[in-house]
């Protein structure tokens, strides 16, 4: 079939003497239509599917008109009758992932451009106006996730920390509110969450070294010097940088060129060097972001020849001209908006110039890059107790990048839709209710959440800090985060449970009556884990009514 001019039809073929095309003829009713060209994004970095997505399928609903037709080509031709208006067409790409598009006009050929896969639970907190995003959360322990093509990762550390700045989190009636949502083609279990009011003098500041990396950092509240500019910074390319490292405002390091995958890119490095009167014990503190690989790419650079994800590595001149590694295996920054900290003590011979390089051949965006003294000065850590937890749902944020070297941000005021736009895993999750209980301690008693599920947390507010001191926050996590891709094991399904008891993933699931888990707390499932979720409810989702 071919498509001319007014969106009439045609049909082309061969006939002898050579091509022939016959047009349908046009009707007298003013019927409207709707042209969608998927593409892969026409850059490097992404490619996880054929160029035009055949193999996936689109879905399209106009008032009571409902379609949906497989990707076979690169043009989907779809009638729409009298309607003027396509209110929701949804892309499911090759890979599983999916694409949402809202209030398409008739008549018009569309470019439907696959978007990038992102990972983990979202923090937002209340500033006392908004509530706003902190960073993701339970970024260490990814069950089921390959990393390479015969391989799945064992889970070293279940806890997570994250840092949110005093400024961020203003108290509201006597409490701290804390949001965590679940808006991505996941399933979360969360065993225990608690807020750690830490208060230091003003003169330092209090930092977390928010890596993922192996072994992973103790996560305990560093008392550091004010941050401080480095004399030299060079992105990948060997340009200066040191305008885009002095602050945290949006403008990135990078400067180098993408790979063939998402999250993977050239082999490079970002150099840096510290000025003269920084202390032996300095430390280099990065804040920024990694675009992310997924089991799927994992598997696919493991069964071709192209180089497998690289975490950082500390280089510095060898004395004759070049590098030599100095440390290896560091991680990367544990999500999005996270801090680095590394430790530089012992890296260079007296008087030596204090010169390294970052290299990589990972995503890694630097939003800035400075360096810090250790400091001995006093602080104070306040466990606060967790007043309420309530699980409930909410939808999906509409999530936004600046550029292309940005990270998309969730805008929390605003939604883009409440009904299911991925596939979900299917179980018994979490029933909507007070789930304190679950909450208060690592016991594998866990918040089983599902995509468009929201936490929301209420601690009590400290007093207020002494006079010339400042106040930060962490919020501690325990817990595991098991997505939906297809190379994920035992991704499409809750069980096998995950358990404290062991760092593998590898059982795989027959009945829940038979998990571990579940026979040691078979109570939690008359009370709390009520709610089934059916992977259908994505197929209803456009074609008729769903039920949350």
């Amino acid at each position: 079939a071919a498509l001319g001019e007014g969106g009439a039809q045609a049909l082309v073929g061969l006939a002898p003497g050579g091509v022939a095309e016959a047009r349908f003829p046009e009707g007298t009713l003013p019927y409207h239509w709707k042209r969608l060209q998927p593409r892969t994004a026409e850059v490097l970095g992404d490619r996880r599917i054929n160029t035009f997505a055949v193999g996936g399928y689109v879905e399209m609903r106009s008032g009571l008109l409902f379609q949906k037709q497989p990707i076979t080509g690169d043009l989907l031709h779809f009638g729409l009758g009298g309607n003027l208006l396509t209110e929701v067409v949804r892309i499911v790409w090759p890979n599983g992932d999916v694409q949402v598009e809202f209030d398409l006009l008739s008549d018009e050929t569309v470019m439907a451009q696959q978007r990038l896969k992102g990972s983990c639970p979202w923090v937002f907190v209340s500033d006392g106006d908004d509530f706003r995003f902190v960073t993701d959360f339970l970024w260490r322990s990814p069950l089921g996730l390959r990393i390479n093509a015969q391989e799945t990762a064992g889970i070293a550390a279940t806890e997570d920390r994250i840092r949110i700045p005093g400024d961020m989190l203003r108290a509201i009636d006597g409490f701290y509110e804390v949001r965590i949502t679940a808006e991505l083609w996941e399933t979360h279990f969360f065993d225990h969450v608690a807020l750690i009011a830490v208060d230091r003098p003003d003169s330092v500041e209090m930092r977390l070294d928010e890596r993922f990396a192996f072994p992973p950092p103790d996560g305990r509240p560093r008392i550091l010097s004010s941050l401080r500019p480095l004399a030299t910074v060079l992105d990948a390319s060997g340009r200066p940088a040191e305008d885009a490292a002095a602050h945290r405002d949006g403008n990135y390091v990078a400067g180098f060129a993408l790979g063939p995958y998402q999250g993977i890119a050239e082999n490079h490095a970002v150099e840096l060097v510290l000025p003269s009167g920084a202390p032996d014990a300095a430390v280099l503190v990065g804040f920024g972001w990694v675009r992310p690989t997924d089991s799927s790419i994992n598997v696919a650079i493991g069964q071709g020849r192209s180089a497998p994800p690289s975490s950082l590595q500390i280089e510095v001149p060898d004395g004759r001209g070049g590098w030599r590694i100095a440390r290896s295996n560091l991680g990367f920054p544990a999500g999005k908006e996270k801090s680095v900290i590394l430790e530089l003590d012992g890296l260079w011979e007296t008087g030596d110039e204090r010169r390294l390089r970052l290299r990589t051949n990972l995503e890694i965006y630097w939003d800035r890059l400075a360096w810090a003294a250790p400091s001995a000065a006093p602080f104070a850590e306040r466990l606060l107790p967790l007043a309420s937890a309530d699980l409930r749902y909410r939808g999906f944020s509409q999530v936004v990048a600046a550029d292309s070297v940005s990270p998309e941000l969730p805008d929390y005021q605003t939604l883009v839709g409440t009904h299911p736009i991925w596939y979900d895993l299917e179980g018994y999750h979490t029933r909507f209710g007070d789930v304190m209980e679950l909450l208060e301690s690592v016991d594998d008693r866990y918040v089983i959440m599902n995509a468009g599920d929201e936490m929301v947390l209420r601690f009590p507010a400290a007093d207020a800090a002494p006079a010339g001191w400042t106040r930060d926050f962490v919020l501690v996590g325990d817990g595991w985060v098991k997505d939906g891709d297809l190379n994920t094991t035992f991704s499409k399904t809750v069980i096998p449970l995950p358990t404290h008891a062991s760092s593998a993933y590898g059982t795989p699931p027959s009945a829940l009556e038979d998990d571990p888990v579940y026979q040691a707390n078979k109570k939690d499932w008359d009370v709390y884990h009520t709610r089934f979720v059916s992977g259908d409810r994505f197929a209803r989702a456009l074609a008729g009514r769903t039920d949350r």
